[in-house]
C-alpha cells in the first residue's frame, strides 16, 4: 500500500535555525536528528504531506533515496539507474539537478549531473533534458551530493521553496523571507497569546506569519508541491490532510498589527492580506515609529521586527540617532512588552545604541548579510 512505505526524509533550513526547526517537528509528533542545515527524519505519504503542509521555517523537505561509495564517474551511470526515478519524475520531460563535490575523487559537478541525467533517461525509457538552475523553477528537482567518496541521492518533495506560502503577491525592498520570519516568531515563544506590532512591517511578513501561528494557519495551505506529480501522490490522503488542519483554526485571541511610513509599502500588506484570505485576521496602518503605542489596555504584547540597517552597514551618526530614538520609545511606551529584532551581527553599535537589555536567540543569514536575533524581556530580571 503507498502510505506504508517509509522515507528517509531530510528537512532543510538556514543554517541557524536547526534548533526551532526541530522544535516544528517535534511539535508534529515527529522524531528528528538534528544536523548542519536541517533536520533528518523519516516517515510515510502522510509524514511527507503533514511536514510540507506545516513546517514553517524548512526551505524544503527533501526524500533520500539512495546513498552509497562511488569513486569512478565510470561507474556512476550504473549506479544511478538502478534508483525508482518512475515514481518521483512521472511525466517529466525535464529535470533540474544540484550536484556537489567535496573531500572526493569525483570532483566535477557538471560531470556528475550528466552521468545521473542519462541515467534517469535511461531508466525511463525516454530522453530526458537536462535544465540549468536559473532557467526553470517548475521542474524536478533532484539532488546529488559527493563527501569523502559517498553518494547521496535526494529528491526534492516540495517544489518552489517553502518560503513561498502562495498568496503574496506583492513585496517593497529589502524583504524579509517567510521562513525567517517565522523562526523569529516561534524563538521569540510567540503562540497569539498576547497582542503583537511590527512597526517596519514593509509588506506584512512578519504580520502574515504571526497571525497564522496564532490562528494555527498551515503555511503551506495555498500552494502546490512536487510530491502531487509523484506515482505515488495519494489525492484522498492529502485532502484528508488538509481537512484535519482546518480543524484546528482559531481566531486571534489578541490583535496582531502591523505600521509602517512608506504608503505603498501599507498597501501591499493589505492586498496580501485580502489575497492570503488574512484581512479579518490582521490590521495594518500608515504611522511612523516616533507616533506608534500600545492601544489602551494592551499592558502586555510584544514587539517583533526587522527594523531598517542599510546594506552597508555604515554606522553613521544618523543611523545610531535613529536607533538611540526607538530604543527610547520602546522604553517610554512600551512597559512590559517584549522586543524581539534581528540586526547585523558586524553592526554592534547598533544594538548598544538601542539602550535595550538584549540577548541573542540565534544567528542566520539574510539577504546575505549575517544577522542575529536579540531578544529584550522587559520587567523581568
Amino acid at each position: 500500500m503507498k502510505g506504508l512505505t517509509r522515507y528517509n526524509l531530510f528537512a532543510v533550513c538556514t543554517p541557524g535555525l536547526e534548533d526551532i526547526l526541530y522544535k516544528e517537528l517535534s511539535d508534529l509528533g515527529i522524531e528528528g536528528v538534528k544536523t548542519r542545515g536541517g533536520v533528518e527524519f523519516s516517515g510515510d505519504l502522510l509524514t511527507v504531506y503533514s511536514a510540507n503542509l506545516w513546517l514553517r521555517t524548512a526551505s524544503r523537505v527533501l526524500v533520500r533515496i539512495g546513498s552509497f561509495r562511488l569513486s569512478s564517474l565510470k561507474k556512476a551511470k550504473d549506479c544511478f539507474v538502478r534508483y525508482p526515478w518512475e515514481i518521483y519524475l512521472t511525466g517529466a520531460k525535464a529535470i533540474r539537478i544540484r550536484a556537489s563535490c567535496h573531500k572526493s575523487r569525483i570532483y566535477h559537478s557538471g560531470a556528475l549531473s550528466e552521468r545521473l541525467c542519462d541515467a534517469i533517461g535511461e531508466r525511463l525509457g525516454r530522453k530526458v533534458i537536462l535544465i540549468k538552475e536559473g532557467k526553470a523553477k517548475r521542474e524536478p528537482l533532484i539532488f546529488v551530493r559527493m563527501l569523502k567518496d559517498r553518494c547521496t541521492l535526494s529528491v526534492d518533495a516540495s517544489g518552489e521553496h517553502l518560503h513561498k506560502r502562495g498568496f503574496k503577491t506583492l513585496s517593497v525592498k529589502a524583504p524579509l523571507r517567510e521562513n525567517l520570519a517565522a523562526a523569529m516568531l516561534i524563538a521569540s515563544n510567540y503562540d497569539g497569546t498576547r497582542p503583537l506590532l511590527d512597526p517596519f512591517c514593509g509588506s506584512g511578513t512578519i504580520v502574515f506569519e504571526a497571525a497564522m501561528i496564532a490562528c494555527r494557519i498551515p503555511p503551506g495551505r495555498h500552494r502546490r508541491f512536487a510530491f502531487m506529480e509523484w506515482s505515488t501522490f495519494d489525492r484522498r490522503l492529502w485532502n484528508e490532510v488538509v481537512k484535519r488542519s482546518e480543524a484546528f483554526f482559531r481566531k486571534p485571541l489578541y490583535k496582531i498589527e502591523g505600521s509602517d511610513r512608506d504608503e505603498a509599502a501599507i498597501q501591499s500588506a493589505i492586498a496580501n492580506a485580502e489575497a492570503g484570505g488574512l484581512s479579518d485576521l490582521v490590521s495594518f496602518r500608515r504611522v511612523s515609529f516616533r507616533n506608534i503605542r500600545p492601544e489602551t489596555g494592551q499592558e502586555t504584547g510584544i514587539l517583533v521586527s526587522n527594523p531598517p540597517y542599510g546594506k552597508r552597514l555604515k554606522e553613521n551618526n544618523s543611523l545610531l540617532a535613529f536607533y538611540k530614538e526607538f530604543g527610547q520609545i520602546f522604553i517610554e511606551r512600551f512597559r512590559g512588552w517584549d522586543i524581539s529584532l534581528i540586526l547585523p551581527k558586524e553592526a554592534p553599535m547598533l544594538k548598544k545604541s538601542l539602550g535595550l537589555r538584549l540577548k541573542p536567540l540565534t544567528a542566520f543569514s539574510n539577504g546575505g548579510l549575517t544577522v542575529e536575533l536579540l531578544s529584550s524581556i522587559t520587567g523581568k530580571p
